[in-house]
């Protein structure tokens, strides 16, 4: 009988160490295939690894995305949600607040990234908190210190343009933050709303002679026109500034003062695990960059085509790309 009860409890342990080890299940819901996105989504791995959930036997995920197609992440969510995972991770602020919205009844935790301003889109309730089963890490911009950048670079700079995705709350909100500084530089800001990817060449042809320079604010659909707005702001001799350094690795800008999409996402990978071994998310406040790990970026060739110098007191910068 004593050997009977001692196997039992053996197999007993046996199998409570097998559930143990079952891996936790993450599920990616992700806005659309670009090199930023794709960015974060690496460093979140690596975030989560560093924390003890490398893929593999410690972590499964479920990763999809729907094209920059907003019509199709309820479609989305559901599946993933469906899958009962063990913590879901929203890529940008359109599959971010729709998973708020529509997975107000789950059981699981929501960590997005990377979004500009959290506390704007309604993420959470503060940059000091979490929201209840919701928090994450954010690519927010230092307002002050990125307009100081821009008109170090372009000291006769004097009107900005803004050109930035109407139906994004991420880039109506960089926008009121950038408002909210610029006359501190001198600069009057000039929006350009843009509602349609195909509408990019024109909106930037509307802003030659009415501004010197123009930012590109951050969005999905943005960033996949970046190509469009280079050509047609090259044409017009317009220099493009933006929050996305490949896009001055790439040629289509002049500059960027950013924040890396990659350590963003690492933040969240890193706050997702604690989560994992029991963290309340709400306790947890969003990531926020500070002024130091923002990364200044100068397209050499830009320089030349715009016909601008170089600043003094940007020539040991070590930022300058060929």
């Amino acid at each position: 009988m004593k050997r009977l009860l001692g196997l039992l409890v053996a197999m007993s342990l046996v199998m409570a160490g097998a559930a143990s080890a079952q891996p936790k299940k993450v599920a990616i819901a992700g806005w659309g295939p670009h090199p930023t996105l794709n960015e974060a989504i690496t460093g979140f791995k690596k975030g989560l690894a560093e924390e003890g959930f490398a893929d593999g036997n410690a972590v499964a995920f479920d990763e999809t995305n729907v094209n920059f197609d907003a019509s199709l992440i309820p479609q989305m969510l559901t599946r993933l949600a469906g899958a009962r995972p063990d913590l879901m991770v929203t890529v940008a602020t359109p599959v971010s607040v729709a998973a708020r919205n529509q997975l107000r009844s789950r059981t699981f935790p929501i960590v997005f990234m990377p979004i500009a301003d959290p506390v704007h889109a309604g993420l959470v309730p503060s940059w000091d908190k979490g929201d209840r089963l919701m928090t994450g890490a954010s690519v927010a911009l230092d307002y002050d210190a990125v307009l100081g950048f821009f008109k170090t670079l372009l000291p006769n700079l004097k009107r900005l343009g803004l050109l930035y995705d109407t139906g994004d709350d991420s880039s109506k909100a960089a926008v009121d933050g950038m408002e909210g500084i610029a006359a501190k530089h001198g600069i009057a800001m000039v929006r350009i709303g843009v509602d349609n990817p195909n509408e990019l060449p024109q909106r930037v042809q509307s802003a030659v002679g009415r501004v010197d320079a123009l930012f590109t604010v951050a969005s999905g659909r943005i960033q996949q026109g970046m190509a469009a707005i280079s050509a047609t702001a090259d044409r017009a001799k317009l220099p493009v500034l933006t929050s996305i350094p490949q896009a001055v690795q790439q040629n289509y800008a002049l500059a960027a003062f950013a924040v890396s999409f990659g350590q963003s996402g690492e933040a969240a990978g890193r706050i997702a695990g604690r989560i994992l071994k029991g963290a309340d998310p709400a306790t947890i406040p969003p990531y926020r960059p500070t002024a130091a790990q923002h990364i200044p970026l100068i397209n050499g060739q830009k320089l030349k085509a715009l016909d601008i110098a170089l600043p003094a007191a940007l020539s040991d910068c070590k930022c300058l790309v060929q």
